[in-house]
């Protein structure tokens, strides 16, 4: 009997000690529909990568147009700001030829704060395209998950 107590309290403290906590202890996941068919406007200048948090159709209008285009899915993507808000990753204009984008790793709600994560593709400009564009992602996010939004780039 002392040797069966013995061999599951061993048990039980391996199992605790092997337990490995994460940095995102406590964050929870934020679901997203990455909104298609828009494009920023020419007017929209920045020397850096931008995280923007957009709460309203006349903000979302001072840096963003439609881009309908042919096809089944060829409308802008309908945002409803009564109850989503927009997190917008936005890069610096390039005329790089290599499909320039962003990839979103994750989106995170920890306490007040909504974490996006994301990396961005090699941008080489060896052999630069004849137009300029600015890479984005447009991300619809509840406000059921608001919070101050930041911003971390793996690459």
């Amino acid at each position: 009997m002392k040797n069966l107590v013995t061999l599951l309290v061993g048990l039980l403290l391996t199992t605790f000690s092997c337990t490995t906590q994460t940095g995102n202890q406590g964050a929870t996941t934020v679901p997203y529909t990455e909104a298609k068919n828009y494009f920023v406007k020419n007017t929209y200048k920045s020397n850096a990568v931008a995280v923007k948090k957009i709460v309203s159709q006349q903000e979302f209008e001072e840096i963003f147009g439609a881009a309908a285009t042919m096809g089944k899915d060829g409308m802008p993507t309908m945002i409803d700001f009564s109850k989503d808000y927009v997190i917008a990753l936005i890069g610096t204009e390039t005329n790089a030829n290599l499909n320039p984008e962003f990839k979103i790793e994750s989106l995170v709600k920890k306490g007040n704060s909504v974490i996006l994560s994301y990396a961005k593709s090699a941008w080489s400009t060896n052999t630069p395209a004849s137009y300029n564009i600015m890479p984005m992602k447009i991300l619809i996010v509840s406000k059921q998950y608001d919070g101050k939004v930041s911003s971390l780039s793996l690459k």
